[in-house]
């Protein structure tokens, strides 16, 4: 199980870059981060508004508008309990 800031590994966002993805609170296994963003990116996924609001083996995804994560550099975070996994861009 890996805790905040660990970065376990790639997915590839909606718009066909890497995102980081990475455990931003609480602890989660790393495989399943990855499993779990790849499988919100694939367009089969049903995802609700603008927001993206897709629910992933459990965990509740969002998305940031394409704005937002220019600012910030965040493009999804998934929580599951405490515990919070992201998709950032990768510099």
């Amino acid at each position: 199980m890996a805790g905040p800031g660990t970065v376990c590994g790639e997915a590839e966002a909606a718009n066909g870059s890497l995102a980081a993805v990475a455990v931003r609170r609480g602890r989660a296994d790393c495989a399943e981060a990855v499993r779990v963003l790849r499988a919100y990116y694939r367009p089969g996924t049903p995802k609700q508004g603008s927001a993206g609001v897709a629910t992933v083996a459990g965990w509740e995804c969002v998305s940031n508008t394409a704005a937002e994560s220019m600012r910030t550099g965040r493009l999804t975070s998934c929580r599951k309990g405490g515990t919070t996994i992201v998709a950032d861009v990768i510099p």
